[in-house]
């Protein structure tokens, strides 16, 4: 089902970028799962990739642009035969080379994006995801909204949750995101800092943000994060984003309903949590 825009939001959604990160190595599943790309690793009879690509879609997302690196030909060959089966997706589907940039970490590969100028304008929003992630549907639907509804701002979104209920999801070994937030008013949230955690150190009544894998960023972040990099020595996103939350640049925190599901796949254990 198609969600319904008003003018406004359908000019929104024309200045949407969708990123797709399918670049990375994968070793902590290699030995599982060998010679395929996480993102065609299959959830439910699928693709992850195909997962999120169709979810998107389905949400009148039509500007999806693919990073690649790691097995670059099987992520390639996996697009070029959804572009024969529908023909509706060759127009909206890009895929860029990361060439050798991934093996210095998920920034580069993401910074990848500066090889096609025409998708760096002031007006787009960019709705960045890792290709390793499953996504509940009603999850991307509830963010886009959200996204629809508020000024260009960078985003990061988080469900509240208590460490019990990660405990009896995941591996206690799992390494997950939290994001330390402050209220600064009654309706904004700030992120003050990007931690990671392994699941075993946290206590079961603990309240987590637990950051929901993807970002939002306006041209403006896209702007600092090429500036920063040249800066400082960083590998991820995570990195350069708590530089810039320290030079009191600001990131929004949004909370998102956490009965929507999202998995990233790190391990079997993940793939199997979705049983």
């Amino acid at each position: 089902m198609e969600i319904k825009l008003s003018l406004r939001k359908n000019n929104f959604i024309e200045n949407l970028i969708s990123i797709i990160l399918c670049a990375g190595e994968g070793t902590r599943i290699s030995d599982f799962i060998p010679n395929i790309p996480k993102p065609l690793i299959e959830i439910y009879n699928k693709p992850l990739l195909s997962h999120l690509i169709f979810d998107l879609i389905q949400l009148n997302i039509t500007k999806i642009v693919i990073i690649t690196g790691h097995l670059r030909e099987e992520i390639e060959k996996y697009i070029a035969s959804l572009k024969k089966r529908y023909e509706s997706l060759r127009n909206k589907l890009l895929l860029i080379s990361s060439g050798n940039n991934y093996k210095k970490g998920p920034l580069y590969s993401f910074l990848s994006i500066v090889n096609k100028k025409s998708i760096l304008r002031k007006d787009n929003i960019y709705l960045i995801f890792p290709g390793d992630t499953y996504y509940e549907s009603i999850l991307l639907k509830e963010i886009v909204q959200i996204i629809s509804n508020t000024s260009n701002k960078s985003i990061l979104f988080y469900q509240k949750v208590k460490g019990l209920k990660l405990k009896t999801q995941f591996d206690s070994h799992k390494l997950i995101s939290i994001a330390e937030i402050e209220e600064i008013s009654t309706h904004e949230i700030v992120v003050k800092e990007i931690k990671q955690r392994k699941l075993i150190d946290i206590n079961n009544n603990e309240d987590i943000n637990l950051i929901v894998p993807l970002f939002v960023f306006n041209y403006n972040m896209i702007e600092k994060i090429l500036n920063i990099e040249r800066k400082i020595t960083a590998t991820t996103i995570r990195e350069v984003l708590n530089h810039i939350i320290k030079h009191q640049n600001i990131i929004y925190g949004v909370p998102i309903d956490p009965q929507y599901r999202f998995v990233d796949i790190d391990t079997k254990s993940d793939i199997l949590s979705l049983d």
